[in-house]
């Protein structure tokens, strides 16, 4: 879509604002209600903005935050993931948590149990999940930079201090699966932390949603061989899983068979 000038100056004044009247529009630029409302339909139209009685807002897609985004992608797969993986993690594991968007659903499992876990992150995100709880887990964040826009610790001292643990588990996710190369990812920081944490822990979990086998990588994180258990909400296609016969594979169960178990896990919040 070719946006005029004023069309332009509209968006900028909602990533501002978030939303606005019509009135409030047509006063700020000097226009009728009804030249503010055709340029609205035209931002509509194109998935911009988002129309509602009287005004208009950004469209969700638009403001929200990459990691807030990614959240909200593959929300009930990654529940499932979470739940099934959880079974998985003994009361008092030492655990390796990863960034990753479904390792903060994992640590929205974990945190209202009873055992007193420890775990290392780099993610501010699920180390405020595991704390906020109140049940005496230990959490150890690394010194580093913090990267706001997914609220991780990076940077060359992170990954330095997370290398002299030895957790029982490593927990990760990946950006991209492929047949053929394992598991793969985009960004050069995600890439060198998880390959500098899968030979500390005694287990490498690889939390996987079905949707990853048809995104494509950029960087191999590492090949299907340094996994030992995968949690995914989907059967892997033929060939990931005779890569994975060494493995463990665990499909977690759909939501209706799984009631009585979150049902059990009061703060695992929608």
């Amino acid at each position: 879509m070719a946006q005029s000038v004023r069309q332009q100056e509209i968006v900028e004044l909602l990533r501002q604002r978030r939303s606005a009247s019509i009135a409030d529009l047509a006063g700020h630029f000097g226009v009728s209600d009804e030249t503010i409302r055709r340029d609205l339909k035209a931002l509509a139209e194109a998935d911009i903005v988002d129309k509602f009685h009287g005004g208009v807002r950004l469209s969700i897609a638009d403001w929200e935050a990459p990691f807030d985004r990614r959240l909200r992608e593959q929300a009930q797969a990654k529940r499932r993931i979470a739940e099934a993986a959880a079974e998985l993690i003994d009361e008092e594991a030492t655990i390796l948590l990863d960034n990753s968007s479904t390792s903060c659903f994992l640590a929205q499992v974990l945190a209202p149990r009873a055992g007193r876990l420890t775990a290392i992150t780099f993610s501010v995100e699920v180390a405020q999940t595991l704390s906020s709880a109140g049940r005496g887990h230990r959490v150890i964040l690394p010194g580093g930079e913090l990267r706001a826009d997914d609220r991780t610790i990076i940077g060359p001292s992170a990954i330095d201090f997370a290398s002299q643990f030895t957790p029982s588990l490593f927990v990760m996710s990946v950006a991209a699966a492929s047949v053929g190369r394992g598991c793969m990812d985009f960004d050069l920081f995600e890439t060198e932390f998880k390959r500098a944490m899968i030979p500390l822990a005694d287990k490498v979990m690889l939390l996987l949603d079905s949707s990853k086998y048809a995104k494509p990588g950029l960087i191999q994180v590492c090949d299907w061989r340094a996994v030992d258990i995968l949690v995914s909400d989907a059967p892997p296609p033929a060939a990931v899983r005779d890569a994975l016969e060494h493995a463990r594979v665990v499909i977690a169960p759909a939501l209706a068979e799984a009631d009585d178990t979150i049902s059990r896990r009061t703060a695992y919040a929608e």
